[in-house]
């Protein structure tokens, strides 16, 4: 696992990386090879293949971009590794969801340990536990737009089992017919809404949804970062302290103006049934916004909660090299406006990171399965 072929790396040679919408930026993918850490998938410009990204572990502004194909010539990838590569390799697009979802199927094959494997199993079960709380929450907010004022004495989130469930039945039949569709597409409906927001949480849900529970661990790496920041003598530290920090602000402005928007939605059953009905397909691109802005900041918030007092400017150096590109898209999304390119040019004076070279391989695999189990 230590051979990198650099005279391959030279011939693809590095390239500045400003990407404008998500898709050019590319999906994280959970390797665990040393070399290969916090690097992304995307389509070729042509979009008749697929390329990896790789930070360029001499620092600096350039990355490695690298025919998919080549991926396991470039370095020697991990079993765990090789086997998401030939799973990936047949995908025609890539997305966050599809990549997690690929990723979780090799883990749980126990090709990155066996924690990993058991993490995929319980993030499984969360999942599905959240679909069900959305698609309760969205019935009880449709429950009580459409009960009359003598029907809604008893709230129904404090009713029995079986008269919330004979509510429920009610509201959706009364509802469906106000949008011209039976009540079994209504259904349906709520059911493919709860899939494609589950991620997100609905407003009223006490438990912490997958990504406000990343944004919330993101935002307490800032604090304990820019505490760290404060007690740092070396000027020269503060650096890759401050580039993580800059671009994860960046980040949670965007997540937090993403939330607003989907919160307000989700907030209305009835209209997020007729939005549905007019037009899935912008509205399941909506619920995916959280998971773009997000991508790539896990391994970056494992690496800091891994790295002990004494390794931490050495981690904050590698998380400078994985510090995610905020692509211009999101002002169509959003309507921010931020100074994009300052973690562009801050990114310019990141330092080489030395490990891949340093004979720490095998510990440094066994870190990123570590990072892996946590990530699933």
């Amino acid at each position: 696992m230590t051979a990198i072929r650099h005279d391959l790396l030279e011939r693809f040679g590095t390239a500045a990386y400003q990407p404008a919408t998500f898709l050019d930026r590319g999906v994280t993918v959970p390797f665990t090879t040393p070399f290969l850490l916090g690097a992304r998938i995307r389509p070729t410009e042509t979009r008749s293949g697929l390329e990896l990204v790789i930070s360029n572990p001499a620092g600096g502004r350039g990355f490695y971009i690298v025919p998919w194909a080549a991926m396991p010539e470039v370095c020697s990838p991990t079993l765990h590794d090789r086997r998401l590569w030939q799973r990936l390799s047949d995908q025609t697009a890539v997305t966050p969801s599809l990549v997690r979802e690929t990723a979780r199927a090799v883990a749980a094959e126990g090709l990155a340990g066996r924690a990993a494997a058991a993490a995929v199993a319980e993030a499984r079960g969360a999942e599905s536990a959240a679909r069900m709380r959305a698609n309760f929450l969205l019935l009880l907010d449709l429950i009580r737009r459409t009960e009359t004022r003598e029907e809604a004495a008893i709230p129904p989130q404090s009713d029995t089992p079986q008269n919330i469930e004979s509510r429920a039945r009610r509201a959706v039949a009364r509802f469906a017919p106000r949008i011209g569709v039976s009540a079994e597409i209504v259904a349906a409906w709520l059911e493919a809404l709860a899939a494609a927001f589950c991620g997100v949480g609905v407003p009223g849900d006490r438990t912490v949804s997958r990504t406000r529970a990343l944004v919330a661990g993101l935002r307490r790496m800032v604090e304990e970062i820019e505490l760290w920041i404060a007690q740092s003598p070396d000027p020269g530290e503060q650096h890759a302290a401050v580039l993580v920090t800059d671009a994860a602000k960046l980040t949670l402005h965007c997540a937090d103006a993403a939330f607003r928007d989907l919160d307000g939605l989700l907030s209305d059953t009835p209209t997020l049934l007729r939005a549905w009905r007019e037009d899935a397909a912008p509205l399941g691109r909506r619920a995916t916004r959280p998971d773009w802005l997000l991508d790539g900041w896990q391994v970056i918030c494992e690496l800091w909660r891994d790295a002990e007092p004494d390794t931490r400017p050495g981690a904050l150096w590698e998380m400078a090299l994985l510090a995610p590109v905020m692509p211009r898209e999101v002002e169509d999304w959003l309507g921010v406006t931020e100074d994009w390119d300052r973690p562009t040019r801050l990114r310019r004076l990141v330092r080489a990171n030395e490990d891949w070279r340093s004979g720490r391989m095998i510990e440094i695999v066994a870190r990123n399965e570590r990072l892996r189990a946590r990530a699933a």
